[in-house]
């Protein structure tokens, strides 16, 4: 097989190692997820799974064999290569092989924590090497360590494999055979990378066979799934990207029926998306706290049919509003930001978090407040420059950033900043600073001590031995519960405070800890966040309402007293309505549920109808419903249209007396 030791076959023959490769991993991924994960169509899985390798070697491969040939080419009189040239080429077959290996083996911890091949988050966070890194070695020591040395061996074994291919090695023997196969690559490596013949190229929905996520992106590979994710992130909203494209009157209509008891203001052809804001407290304006919980799900709060974890946040909701089918619009910290200081809906675009128009002047809950004469503030206990968070709150209203930096002397600093107590602390500090100068503030007041690896204080918290708690979950648990134990000493605090008379808070969670698809279209159920509403004159409930983090916007104006217009799509929960919609985002995949009932809508494929009569993890499919499916197009359609058309500036700020 290896006796043709001469042009471009070294390269081919590892070309086809990395193939054989690619393959057994995603035999090993097939038995990792369990034989449902392929939904019993495992040849489909394996040789879909070779085209995409196809697509992935050729363009990796092809490169070194172009340079292979140039080598052949420019190297007329001699029959063999210089030792530079050929130490070259095993070099760069080594790399290519071992990076390949390198994204299979990551994939087990990702689907771990994701429930998919790893996507853009995979490299997105790449910019932020001091949080990652801290992450991989404090919470997944283990895994990095067999993951530096699967590599590393990758690497001797292909270079090996190389050096053996390239014993005896010829070049070809004519220029012309050198100038053909030269040209063989240049046409057939971007087909393969195409994979098609048809009128769109290759992507991941042309072999997705399941309603399962997870079953969805296995055939791909690890490789490809991020790489084809980094490149498509920031592309024009099209078909391609959205479930379909909405005119104005549908995203209208669909609005309409949506969040039906907003007011809409149409008296600025620039500002049509806006509502007037009629707030329910008519007398003295009151300060706001927001504070956003990091991964902080319903899982974990037992009256919200999670673990018993969280007896702080449970204590106080029974003197707060408590919402209790509560969503979140994303699984990602920036969406929940987007969502709650900008009551922006989920979208198939960019987080406006991190989109360089929205870079400043948006209608945030910072300007608003801000030009109300408040004095607004982002609180957060790590590097604030972290997923842009830094250029988002300073560009939209927040007078003053406090991050890691800020803190003198800390109790505790772990791999994702100051721990909670010393956020709360410094928060408190700011507050009471604040009410003593006799301001009005509005303040955005982000945890982080629940984020993986869970570095928290030791000896504070102790699991509950009678709960049969998963002890592999111990570090997850214990991370959850001081996330809580801080809370508890930041309202108990609050609340003996000269400000607490005029101030109200909310507490609410960024997204679920860890929100994974399984074997269902889509994870509705892990999007169910805790969120309460705590002051003096805040009346004690609990809301079976569903309500959105959206939802909030609205809300926390009318009961802090800004009466105005504004470019909010959220219902004000403070008035008696029958709140029936929310709406979800999971990757690119779309869901809209009312009571009984939701549509999923993913790019390029079939709206899917699901029952969601009761909160089981498993969904049943049922029939379509058209009406359903033409609000939840009209819906996923609204993000994008408010971006694109300014629909969130500052200028549709409108104040009323």
């Amino acid at each position: 097989m290896f006796g043709k030791n001469k042009g471009i076959n070294p390269v081919l023959y590892s070309a086809f190692l990395a193939l054989l490769m690619l393959s057994l991993f995603r035999v090993a991924i097939l038995i990792y997820c369990n034989e449902e994960a392929a939904n019993n169509n495992i040849l489909y899985v394996l040789t879909q799974g070779v085209r995409v390798d196809l697509a992935t070697i050729a363009p990796l491969y092809g490169i070194i064999g172009i340079l292979l040939l140039i080598f052949n080419i420019v190297i007329i009189r001699r029959k063999r290569l210089p030792r530079f040239f050929i130490k070259t080429i095993k070099i760069l077959l080594g790399l290519s092989f071992a990076f390949l290996v390198l994204n299979e083996v990551a994939t087990f911890s990702f689907i771990d924590e994701y429930g998919v091949r790893p996507n853009y988050i995979y490299v997105e966070y790449l910019e932020y090497p001091k949080e990652v890194f801290s992450t991989i070695l404090k919470g997944h020591t283990l895994s990095f360590i067999a993951s530096i040395i699967l590599t590393a061996l990758a690497y001797y074994i292909a270079y090996r494999f190389a050096s053996f291919l390239f014993r005896g090695y010829r070049k070809y023997d004519s220029l012309f055979t050198s100038l053909s196969v030269f040209t063989i690559i240049i046409i057939v490596s971007p087909l393969l990378v195409r994979s098609t013949l048809g009128h769109r190229p290759f992507n991941p929905s042309m072999i997705a066979y399941s309603e399962s996520i997870l079953a969805n992106s296995i055939p791909l590979n690890s490789t490809y799934s991020a790489v084809f994710a980094l490149t498509h992130k920031d592309e024009k909203i099209t078909k391609s990207v959205i479930y379909d494209l909405a005119s104005y009157d549908e995203i209208k209509n669909a609005l309409d029926i949506f969040s039906p008891s907003r007011i809409v203001d149409s008296s600025d052809p620039k500002c049509m998306f806006n509502a007037y804001i009629n707030p329910i407290n008519k007398t003295k304006k009151k300060n706001v706290i927001i504070v956003l919980e990091e991964s902080f799900g319903a899982n974990f709060v037992e009256a919200l049919g999670g673990l018993p974890l969280a007896p702080n946040f449970e204590r106080i909701a029974k003197d707060a509003w408590f919402f209790k089918n509560m969503y979140a619009t994303g699984h990602r910290s920036i969406r929940g930001i987007e969502a709650v200081t900008a009551g922006f809906p989920p979208s198939p675009m960019l987080s406006i978090v991190k989109s360089q128009k929205t870079a400043k002047n948006v209608a945030t809950l910072l300007n608003i407040y801000k030009s109300f004469g408040y004095k607004t503030s982002f609180i957060y206990g790590g590097e604030s420059h972290f997923d842009n968070m830094r250029n988002y709150f300073l560009g939209n209203g927040a007078e003053l950033i406090i991050d890691e930096r800020d803190y003198k002397n800390p109790s505790f600093v772990g791999s994702w900043g100051v721990s909670d107590e010393d956020l709360f602390n410094r928060a408190h500090e700011e507050f009471e600073k604040e009410y003593k100068a006799n301001n009005n503030f509005f303040s955005v007041v982000f945890t982080s001590s629940f984020h993986d690896p869970f570095d928290i204080p030791k000896g504070i918290v102790e699991l509950p031995k009678d709960k049969n708690l998963d002890k592999n979950q111990e570090a997850r648990f214990k991370a959850v519960m001081y996330a809580d134990y801080a809370l508890g000493k930041f309202i108990d605090k609050v609340r003996t405070s000269d400000y607490y008379k005029d101030t109200i808070i909310l507490v609410i969670a960024d997204h679920e800890s860890q929100v994974r698809a399984n074997n269902s279209p889509f994870p509705l159920y892990e999007f169910r966040i805790p969120a309460m509403i705590i002051g003096k004159n805040v009346e004690s409930r609990e809301d079976m309402r569903l309500a959105s983090q959206i939802d909030m916007t609205p809300t926390l104006l009318s009961l802090s007293g800004i009466k105005g217009s504004f470019p909010f799509v959220g219902e004000d929960l403070n008035y008696d309505i029958d709140k029936q919609y929310v709406a979800m985002q999971y990757n690119e995949i779309f869901a809209l549920r009312d009571k009984e009932n939701a549509v999923i809508l993913a790019p390029q494929k079939d709206a899917i109808f699901v029952k969601t009569i009761d909160d089981k993890e498993n969904l049943e499919i049922t029939k379509p419903d058209l009406e359903l499916l033409k609000l939840g197009v009209g819906i996923v359609n609204l993000g994008p249209y408010l971006y694109q058309n300014s629909q969130v500036d500052i200028n549709c700020i409108k104040k009323l007396k």
